[in-house]
């Protein structure tokens, strides 16, 4: 595993964009008119520029997986974080389900603990690569990498399957 940098932007939005393509809770999201694909993929630029900076972005050593950590409490409310927000509404979300997105978001901080954690936004490998172990490494090197931290890691997820 390695850290992603900004050259990796087009691969990993690439292989997030395939790996949510038929996610419920990412097709609620985002803006269901039009290119479907091209919102799913603002969706991910949006995670990757919040993650590169306040977070980590790992890609797999066969460049066929990444994963997106955040650290919250790193995240500062600031201009360079609304334009992101405001950019990620336009392009992706649409305003038709801005309120439907930002209740989502309550419900969940709702719940979730105030304390400093790894957020394990998104994790994804290629879908023909898959169910080859790249996902697992993928986790392991999160799980590592927080421990080293001393944070929790966190994943939110709306799939059975994922959990």
């Amino acid at each position: 595993m390695k850290r992603a940098t900004r050259a990796d932007k087009a691969l990993v939005t690439a292989i997030l964009t395939q790996s949510f393509a038929h996610n419920r809770s990412v097709l609620a999201a985002v803006r269901r008119k039009g290119d479907t694909q091209k919102h799913i993929r603002g969706l991910m630029e949006y995670a990757f520029e919040l993650c590169i900076r306040y977070g980590d972005v790992l890609l797999s050593d066969d460049r066929q997986g990444c994963a997106l950590l955040l650290y919250p409490d790193r995240k500062p409310e600031n201009l360079y974080t609304r334009w992101l927000d405001l950019r990620l509404v336009w392009q992706s979300i649409g305003w038709k389900n801005l309120a439907k997105v930002k209740a989502r978001r309550q419900l969940v901080q709702a719940v979730r603990p105030e304390v400093p954690m790894a957020y394990l936004w998104f994790i994804g490998v290629q879908p023909d690569r898959r169910r080859g172990g790249t996902g697992g490494k993928l986790l392991q090197e999160v799980k590592h990498i927080a421990e080293k931290m001393q944070r929790p890691v966190y994943l939110e997820t709306s799939a059975p399957e994922n959990v």
